[in-house]
């Protein structure tokens, strides 16, 4: 099926339930920023690939709302679809409920799967859609009538996170939430985001692509009757067999969490969650306004690093900086004998895969070679990938995840003659990173706060980038972890946290020029407690030199190119007992002062 015979279908199954508009949004039963394929609904209707987006179809319109790292993206990959290009969080580009609003007629529905929308989704967009008239129908997946092909609910094997690695048995972590439950007062608590799910267990798998994941719900009993709802596996034994003393834990088929809530409501039991997380019929069938609808502690655990766990992923960056550094050793030979985009990053991955803690890619790294550079979010396809030339700049966003922690790394570099240009953009991007990186701030500082460090350089010249500058960093775990983030936007609940000792986060400002190239630097950083009271600060532990070629040194304060040089002799002392040979010849020169 095209993606005109997917909307037709879909139109059809709306005129024969009375649904005037369709939203389709990117989530899955769980709120993940990157579902299983079952669940991966856009992105099948539309052709759209992005991570973030939604399409909103009516019997005579479909359009599709994405932010500024997908415009360009979005714009090529709609093409010849019919599907219109909605520009979100631009002042002339309407909400999804204002539009609708002025495009239905009053008393009109609009329809949504309540399966993948949030509760706290649902409230704001029912509130949104009654003040213009509309109603909201969250009662059927219209999907399920037309794709015939869609995958099941994943069942890969799972293993347990050992102690060795995370710092802390998942029999305590469990102990730590029923603690919590009993503060208040709850009889059941239902953990229902994945990465919370895994954290909270240690446990581990692959149902998704990229993240270390197994699709699950988890109920926590305060009394220590515990339930986890999944794909059946066998390995789920290692968990069912060694609960703490007082708890047991069964297991059930993932589809039978909506019977199990149902029960558990019947007998009246307080039953907690996050509406944030939980999906709209969950919520339902948990009892709605009976449930005490509470933010899950979770995120909040998991985002401080204990000591063992921040060992192991400091570590880890020395091994990921070698099979970095291998790729762009490799990279000049492989450019003069002829090399894609797809190549490079297939390459990175059997690299990578060389370290024995090694388990997949962190997502599909971003190999942008001149234009393709100024996709925020370009992913190079097999087909048609652009080959690389000795000239210009090439952007690499990658990353790793193996048992020792979860890795995410950018540099540009040069890959032959670049214009000044190019070079005293990258400088501008390095100093805004730098002057983020040694930003010291009091505790109680939020992201947002702390995002204008990274961009003064570019403002200076009028210049910016339309993303977060840091986002937080699981440990062998998603990428891109709440609840803290470093943003622009003041609304966005991740930048208003304030940042904690032990959170890891991202530090990679950019900057992108449309049809020509794309910069990015970017390191890991954990936040810290500085020597002066009452304050924080970062300490960079990515551990990869910084492309000199690209570097203009007359640009930078004597701090910049004293941050530079002390960076690049902690990356050669950490790295250097790794290499040996022309390797550690490479390095020593990659890393020698500006």
């Amino acid at each position: 099926m095209t993606v005109q015979d997917k909307l037709s279908a879909l139109r059809k199954a709306m005129l024969e339930n009375q649904i005037d508009a369709y939203i389709v949004p990117s989530t899955d039963p769980h709120q993940s920023e990157y579902p299983a394929d079952r669940w991966a609904s856009r992105k099948w209707l539309s052709g759209f690939t992005g991570s973030a987006g939604t399409l909103v179809v009516t019997l005579h319109e479909a359009k599709l709302w994405t932010d500024s790292r997908y415009f360009l993206q979005a714009n090529t990959e709609l093409a010849g679809t019919s599907i219109e290009l909605m520009k979100d969080r631009l002042p002339e580009t309407p909400a999804i409920e204002d539009w609708l609003g002025s495009t239905l007629l009053d008393g009109q529905t609009v329809g949504a799967d309540g399966r993948v929308i949030s509760a706290q989704t649902a409230r704001r967009m029912e509130k949104k859609l009654s003040e213009h008239q509309l109603k909201l129908v969250k009662d059927d997946d219209l999907l399920r009538r037309i794709w015939t092909d869609r995958p099941a609910v994943p069942s890969r094997p799972v293993f347990e996170h050992a102690p060795d690695f995370s710092g802390e048995p998942w029999q305590e972590r469990l102990t730590r939430l029923t603690e919590w439950m009993t503060e208040h007062e709850l009889d059941y608590y239902v953990v229902s985001a994945l990465d919370e799910v895994a954290w909270l267990l240690n446990l581990r798998g692959s149902d998704i692509d990229h993240n270390p994941l197994c699709v699950a719900y988890f109920v926590a009993g305060r009394r220590g009757d515990h339930a986890l709802f999944a794909a059946p596996r066998l390995e789920f034994s290692l968990w069912t067999e060694k609960t703490p003393d007082g708890h047991t834990l069964e297991t059930h088929p993932y589809e039978q969490i909506s019977s199990y809530l149902r029960r558990t409501n019947a007998i009246n039991a307080d039953i907690g969650l996050d509406p944030a997380t939980i999906s709209d019929r969950l919520c339902m069938h948990a009892g709605e306004t009976k449930t005490t609808q509470l933010a899950s502690p979770i995120p909040g655990w998991k985002a401080i690093k204990n000591e063992t766990a921040l060992g192991h992923l400091r570590e880890t960056m020395a091994h990921d900086a070698v099979a970095l550094l291998r790729l762009r050793r490799w990279l000049d030979g492989a450019i003069a004998e002829g090399i894609n985009e797809h190549e490079v990053e297939l390459k990175l991955s059997e690299l990578r895969g060389q370290h024995s803690h090694y388990v997949t890619d962190s997502f599909t790294a971003i190999v942008g070679y001149g234009g393709n550079g100024a996709i925020v979010h370009y992913r190079a396809p097999e087909e048609g990938s652009a080959e690389l030339k000795a000239e210009g700049i090439l952007l690499l966003d990658s990353g790793g995840q193996y048992h020792t922690g979860t890795t995410d790394i950018t540099r540009t570099f040069a890959i032959g003659p670049v214009t000044e240009e190019m070079r005293r953009n990258h400088t501008l991007v390095l100093q805004g990173h730098i002057d983020l990186g040694t930003a010291r701030f009091p505790a109680g500082t939020t992201g947002v706060q702390l995002d204008a460090f990274a961009r003064r350089p570019l403002w200076s010249e009028g210049l910016d980038y339309g993303h977060g500058t840091g986002h937080g960093v699981g440990f062998f775990l998603n990428v891109h972890e709440g609840p803290a983030g470093i943003l622009q936007n003041p609304r966005a609940a991740k930048g208003q946290l304030a940042l904690r000792s032990g959170m890891v986060l991202s530090n990679e400002p950019g900057y992108y020029k449309t049809g020509e190239y794309g910069i990015r630097v970017e390191n890991l950083v954990v936040v810290r407690e500085a020597d002066a009271e009452g304050f924080l600060e970062f300490e960079t532990i990515t551990l990869f030199p910084i492309e000199r070629a690209l570097i203009v040194k007359e640009m930078l304060s004597p701090g910049q190119i004293a941050w530079v040089n002390e960076y690049h002799a902690m990356v050669l002392e950490r790295v250097s007992p790794l290499l040996e040979g022309e390797e550690l010849e490479w390095l020593t020169e990659a890393c020698a002062e500006l």
